[in-house]
C-alpha cells in the first residue's frame, strides 16, 4: 500500500437508510400486497335452480345426473320430486310452496322450474297460467319426458304413443323399468338440445310444442349458467 493512503471499507460508505425511508418502503410493500388482494376477482355464488318434477324417478334421476355431468360452477339444480300424481297444476302449486318456504328461511332460489308432461292432462292450461303468474318456468314435454330422453340416442321425430315411448327408451338402453340407466349418455345432451330446438323453434317456458317436443333445453341453458 502506498505511504499515506488510507484503506477504506466500502461498506462503511453505504448510504444509510433512515427511519422514515424504511417506513415508506414498508408502506409501499404493504400497499402493493393489499392492491394485489383487492385485484383478485370475487367468485360469484352459483345460481340456485329449484327443479320440481312431476315424475318421482326418471326425471329427478336425469336432472341429478346432468348436474354431475355438467359440473357447472355458475349454477346448480336442486331437484324436488312431488308425489301428486299426474297433475301439472298441483306440481306448479307445490313449486310455489317450496319456493316461498326457502325464501322465508333465507335460502331463496334464483330460478324455479317445473317439469311436466302433456300426456292428456286436463289441468295443463291452468298450470301454464299459474306458472306465468308466479314467474315459474314450466317446461313441457309432449307427449312425455321419454321423448326428451329418446333424443340422447337417436334423431328421430316420429310421434309415438305412451306405451311405444316406454318400449323404445328401454330398447335403446336409456331406461330400465322406471330407473334411468347407469350408462345413460349424458354426453349427448347437446345433440338432444339441437333436435328439440329444430322440432320447436319457438320454444319457450309454458309453451306446448308439437308431438314430439320438449322444452328441456331451457333447463340445460340455466344449468350452464346461460
Amino acid at each position: 500500500m502506498p505511504h499515506g493512503e488510507i484503506r477504506r471499507n466500502p461498506a462503511a460508505f453505504t448510504e444509510p437508510v433512515c427511519g422514515p425511508c424504511r417506513h415508506r418502503r414498508g408502506a409501499r410493500l404493504v400497499a402493493g400486497a393489499q392492491r394485489g388482494r383487492r385485484g383478485r376477482p370475487h367468485r360469484q355464488p352459483a345460481r340456485r335452480i329449484l327443479v320440481v318434477t312431476e315424475g318421482t324417478r326418471t326425471e329427478p334421476q336425469y336432472v341429478e345426473g346432468l348436474n354431475r355431468y355438467m359440473r357447472s360452477k355458475g349454477a346448480t339444480a336442486i331437484v324436488k320430486p312431488v308425489s301428486v300424481g299426474k297433475d301439472p297444476l298441483k306440481v306448479v302449486q307445490k313449486c310455489v310452496e317450496k319456493r316461498n318456504e326457502a325464501a322465508q328461511n333465507d335460502k331463496g332460489y334464483d330460478d324455479c322450474v317445473c317439469l311436466v308432461d302433456v300426456d292428456e292432462h286436463q289441468t295443463l292450461l291452468a298450470a301454464i297460467q299459474l306458472a306465468e303468474q308466479e314467474e315459474i318456468r314450466l317446461l313441457i314435454s309432449n307427449l312425455k319426458f321419454e321423448a326428451w330422453l329418446r333424443w340422447h340416442a337417436e334423431d328421430k321425430r316420429s310421434a309415438l304413443s305412451s306405451a311405444q315411448l316406454d318400449e323404445l327408451v328401454t330398447r335403446l338402453g336409456l331406461v330400465k323399468g322406471k330407473m334411468l340407466s347407469q350408462s345413460f349418455p349424458f354426453h349427448q345432451v347437446h345433440d338432444a338440445c339441437k333436435t328439440a330446438r329444430a322440432v320447436d323453434p319457438e320454444m319457450r317456458p309454458g309453451g306446448k310444442g308439437p308431438d314430439p317436443s320438449s322444452s328441456m333445453p331451457i333447463l340445460v341453458d340455466l344449468m350452464q349458467g346461460v
